[in-house]
């Protein structure tokens, strides 16, 4: 790989590890499409899944004594039964079938959170966030499975449990908890299902341990910044660039 293109891999990581550790999601749906483009093969997905596992690996301890653990275990064991689904769909798929699934999903995504984002601010009411979190174990055993699927095909765990735990009206400290505690377990485990079944090579880790500095930087100051950010102006810059991503991903594929 040319130094430009470590270089535009290395940006895009480091950004969206800011975006991740601000919010308690987000790496995979921006840097996903841009992995594609910059790498032009389905090892974007394996690299993004190693990278996201080291974000983790930074974030997680911080988050262990308010994780609700019935909700995390019920996700878990939905996603254990996905995987095998998930590494068929990756060994079925070509480049550019990944690309228009990943943008279509990126862009549908976005398109629901700035739905929601519209729907709060012009309601008269709307229900509050609560720390009461009453887990549902055929409900997450679903949302587990297909995040699953999702993270062993796309390495993109998140949006399905992030989705689901903002219908569920969870409090921030909730939702950030668990989803990234799920992305340390889903991304750990996608990370050897590739590199036992998936193909994984020497040359893959190698790539996605030069990228791990950019990362666990961007981790630290999306951790730090995000105290002197206002939410409001952050979750309007973030969909903006999810929308961005996602049309660019299915424009390359065309």
């Amino acid at each position: 790989m040319d130094i430009l293109s470590f270089a535009a891999l290395a940006g895009v990581a480091f950004f969206a590890a800011v975006v991740q550790a601000a919010t308690g999601f987000g790496f995979a749906i921006m840097a996903v499409p841009f992995f594609l483009l910059i790498m032009g093969s389905l090892t974007a997905i394996q690299v993004t899944a190693v990278v996201n596992f080291v974000i983790s690996l930074v974030l997680m301890r911080h988050l262990m004594e308010e994780a609700p653990y019935r909700l995390l275990s019920h996700l878990m064991i939905g996603s254990i039964i996905g995987f095998p689904v998930g590494l068929a769909a990756f060994k079925a798929a070509d480049l550019d079938s990944v690309k228009i699934t990943v943008g279509v999903l990126i862009t549908a995504f976005a398109l629901l959170l700035i739905f929601r984002e519209w729907r709060r601010s012009h309601a008269r009411s709307t229900a509050p966030a609560t720390d009461e979190f009453e887990p549902r174990l055929f409900s997450e055993l679903g949302i587990g499975f297909i995040s699953g699927v999702m993270a062993v095909a796309l390495a993109m765990p998140g949006p399905v449990v992030v989705l689901y735990l903002l219908a569920r009206h969870a409090a921030k400290q909730i939702s950030r908890s668990a989803t990234l505690l799920l992305f340390g377990f889903s991304y750990g485990s996608v990370s050897l299902i590739h590199t036992i079944w998936g193909g994984m090579t020497g040359e893959t880790w190698l790539l996605a341990a030069k990228l791990s500095p950019f990362v666990i930087a961007g981790a630290f100051l999306g951790h730090y910044v995000t105290r002197y950010l206002s939410e409001e102006r952050f979750r309007a810059a973030v969909l903006l660039i999810l929308v961005a991503s996602g049309v660019y991903g299915i424009w390359t594929a065309l």
